[in-house]
């Protein structure tokens, strides 16, 4: 049976500080509203709530009314926010509109706070045999954890022991009011099937259904833990900054090889791949000849290998190469594709102000560029600098090339032409290339040693 004081001691099995503060992820559903109006009655906690309009429903906004109103009744503090959901193919509108939620909840939540959210255990269970419908691994079916580190601090989950008709049986005895999303009769979203069609024959068989599966699932994250902490132990010497080394991984037994792999990505802030896709980035990994650069993508993440190490980093923007973008000297200038920005500062030693001009040219590479550092005596092929700079075979040709008068004056923030480098004591700029990404190859230890 569900009451507040089976919440209060959920919290301290979760370990929550006695005067903890919290934020409540708020719908005004039935689960929602059991959660924020017994956290009320608690007393200790510093209790807030946040309420998420996806703007899915014509009624949305009445939605976000009705908790407004609830918390006001409570005399709690509520923080609305509306996000767009752009429903991506690979994962769907359900996954697209959770990924919007979580990213909403994440900037709303405060240093150190915890952030509570009403799932239950019929949650849990429907978790679990969706995640076995996809054939999940150990992660997936280990379904939702009671608490795990979230944005700057905790996402709790403090009703995993009760089920929906403990919680329907509290708010109605004490006469809550929630709101009904329509779309859960949608029977087209795998969730409302499962819960309406597969899930009241399964507890007719097995009230306990529900119980069984939480217990399942914790089984399950013990698992993984354990996999996890082998992974880390893999993981020593194997991971290289934020790379993979491939002669590491590719002397590990095929299962220890794949679940450091799973291990890495993840900890790269990607979703694990599937099975079949995770077993063509091991394959086409290993068995590329040096020469090579394989690249693997999935899920808008991509997976390449370059000099024995592998990298993870989100998928690279389609880049138009002829386009010209003009800079005028006065003014920053905003790349495309998320390239960052690139803006002029006095500074001696730099470009002169009197042979650039007012008005600049920023390209991309076409082949057969060459240009004379500054302080070098002779021209360099463009290609040749950047292999020998260790600049990532897959910016090389993202790299902004600076042009004043039609001349090719700088590279990025890399090189500077001699032809436009100041003299000493006049006016003169650096070319500051601000967010820009990581473009340089990652160094192991005897690189860097060879380097020094």
């Amino acid at each position: 049976m569900f009451a507040p004081s089976e919440l209060h001691q959920a919290l301290i099995r979760l370990a929550l500080p006695p005067d903890a503060a919290v934020c409540v992820a708020f719908s005004g559903g039935l689960d929602s509203t059991v959660l924020l109006h017994a956290m009320a009655r608690l007393r200790g906690y510093r209790v807030r709530a946040v309420h998420i309009d996806h703007g899915l429903h014509a009624d949305s906004s009445s939605w976000r009314s009705h908790c407004e109103q609830q918390a006001r009744s409570l005399k709690i503090e509520l923080i609305s926010r509306s996000v767009r959901v752009e429903q991506i193919d690979e994962i769907g509108l359900e996954a697209a509109a959770r990924a919007a939620r979580y990213q909403a909840l994440s900037e709303v939540l405060r240093e150190g706070e915890y952030l509570l959210s009403a799932h239950h255990a019929d949650d849990q269970l429907e978790t679990l045999l969706l995640a076995l419908m996809r054939g999940a691994g150990l992660p997936g079916l280990s379904a939702m954890p009671a608490i795990q580190p979230f944005a700057s601090g905790w996402f709790a989950r403090p009703l995993l022991a009760f089920t929906r008709a403990d919680l329907e049986q509290w708010a109605r005895a004490e006469r809550l009011t929630w709101l009904s999303d329509p779309s859960n009769d949608n029977l087209s979203l795998d969730r409302n099937f499962l819960r309406q069609k597969i899930l009241a024959p399964l507890r007719e068989r097995w009230p306990a259904a529900a119980h069984t599966a939480t217990r399942s699932t914790e089984h399950l994250q013990a698992a993984s833990k354990a996999l996890d902490q082998l992974a880390a132990i893999d993981a020593e010497g194997a991971i290289v900054g934020d790379c993979l080394d491939v002669e590491r991984l590719r002397a590990l037994d095929p299962e220890r090889r794949r679940n450091l792999l799973r291990y890495w990505i993840r900890r790269r802030g990607a979703r694990a791949p599937s099975t079949r896709k995770l077993g063509s980035i091991e394959h086409d990994m290993l068995a590329a000849s040096a020469d090579r650069i394989p690249c693997l993508g999935w899920d808008g993440w991509e997976i390449r290998r370059h000099r024995d190490l592998l990298y993870c980093e989100p998928r690279l923007p389609e880049i138009d190469f002829a386009q010209r973008l003009e800079w005028r000297a006065t003014d920053s200038l905003t790349l495309p594709w998320k390239l960052g920005e690139l803006r002029l500062v006095g500074a001696p030693g730099g470009v002169s102000a009197a042979k650039i001009g007012d008005l600049l040219e920023v390209r991309f590479r076409v082949g057969g560029e060459s240009i004379q550092p500054a302080g070098d005596e002779h021209h360099r092929k463009l290609k040749k600098l950047l292999q020998g700079a260790a600049i990532l075979p897959w910016w090389r040709d993202r790299l902004p090339l600076v042009y004043a008068h039609g001349r090719l004056l700088a590279v990025g923030d890399l090189w500077i032409e001699s032809e436009f480098a100041a003299e000493p004591g006049e006016p003169a700029y650096a070319i500051v290339w601000e967010h820009r990404p990581r473009i340089e190859g990652q160094l192991r230890e005897k690189q860097m040693s060879q380097r020094a």
